[in-house]
């Protein structure tokens, strides 16, 4: 099976990098909505004639690139395989992923890949139970039951942005009394975001001259995020550094310092896949200096591994955590970005 999946993996991505000549653009804010109601006009009928089965699959939801990326290769690689696809977006709203668990496991699919949460915890019991295989990634589902929960370590995320501040600091600020650091976090994602803002915090705490100042709610959102880092840019106009858990959250943060011409503060982020993020990098851009960036294609193709894996009837490595490495203008050339994202309209 793992041949087979290695094939598969690799075919799929020779389509991907052939996709790269073409110029792409983000998928239009109708396609998630249609494709979802596509997805439950689907979800009652059986697995085509032919099929090998029918693979549910929950997203957290469809309004991050990163979301876009995993969905995008987990349906195309179980497809690939000779599976069904049912494809659910809870839209950040985890009683209904729990709803989707439940359907899938009601319908009797082969197999289940979901956005993994405490929450999840009894539905995911219960298909396990019901002899379907469940593999959780992104977040974890703390369940002895649960096949396979593939993350990428929140904690480590935050610290290796913390370590390329504390090493920005030393290089350039070395002699300053006080850098001023401003962090925007999201305490709703009590396991990801938190845990990238406390590694990062920890950190931080670390280096002599630097200082945190203030410590917001951005809502992952960047239009609360910039009314929060206008907040805290009255209070604190000498922020020197600051701090996002994902993307939109320090595209927030950037936003309200271009309107006030500030640029003199670095921005720094964890969980920033997409297009623009990396496009910043990619243009040396004078401000937006250190990503994380997790790659979607390596936590989609893990976390089929692994269902195929246990629909094989071998043992499978519960916890399966990764790294997000650290990308910055001198190393996004590394990459190979294009290619995932041009995958999205393939």
């Amino acid at each position: 099976m793992k041949k087979l999946l290695a094939f598969v993996l690799a075919a799929m991505m020779i389509v991907g990098l052939a996709a790269c000549a073409g110029a792409t653009e983000p998928p239009a804010a109708a396609e998630p909505a249609a494709a979802e109601a596509a997805t439950e006009e689907a979800a009652a009928e059986p697995a085509a004639e032919g099929s090998k089965g029918t693979i549910g699959i929950g997203v957290f939801y469809r309004r991050d690139e990163y979301y876009i990326d995993i969905e995008t290769r987990l349906v195309a690689a179980c497809k690939a395989l000779g599976y069904d696809v049912q494809v659910v977006d809870a839209d950040t709203d985890l009683a209904k992923l729990v709803a989707a668990i439940e359907d899938f496991t009601a319908q009797g699919v082969d197999g289940i890949i979901c956005t993994g949460s405490d929450q999840l915890i009894s539905a995911v019991d219960a298909a396990v139970d019901a002899g379907i295989p469940v593999v959780c990634y992104d977040g974890s589902c703390n369940s002895e039951k649960v096949t396979a929960n593939i993350t990428f370590d929140p904690v480590q995320d935050g610290v290796q942005v913390g370590e390329y501040v504390k090493q920005y600091i030393a290089d350039n600020w070395a002699d300053e009394e006080t850098v001023e650091v401003a962090i925007l976090d999201f305490p709703a994602s009590s396991e990801i975001c938190v845990g990238r803002t406390n590694g990062f915090i920890s950190v931080i705490e670390t280096i002599p001259n630097a200082k945190i100042v203030a410590q917001q709610d951005g809502k992952a959102s960047r239009a609360d995020s910039m009314a929060a880092a206008e907040t805290i840019l009255q209070a604190h106009p000498n922020v020197k550094v600051a701090y996002g858990i994902n993307f939109d959250t320090i595209a927030g943060f950037y936003a309200a310092l271009d309107a006030i011409g500030k640029t003199d503060t670095i921005c720094v982020s964890s969980g920033s896949w997409g297009e623009e993020a990396i496009q910043f990098l990619a243009d040396n851009h004078p401000q937006y200096k250190a990503f994380t960036l997790m790659n979607p294609w390596i936590q989609a193709d893990a976390a089929v591994q692994a269902l195929m894996d246990a629909l094989a009837g071998k043992e499978v490595v519960q916890k399966q955590a990764m790294s997000a490495p650290t990308y910055t203008a001198e190393t996004i050339g590394t990459l190979d970005w294009q290619g995932i994202i041009a995958a999205r309209n393939s």
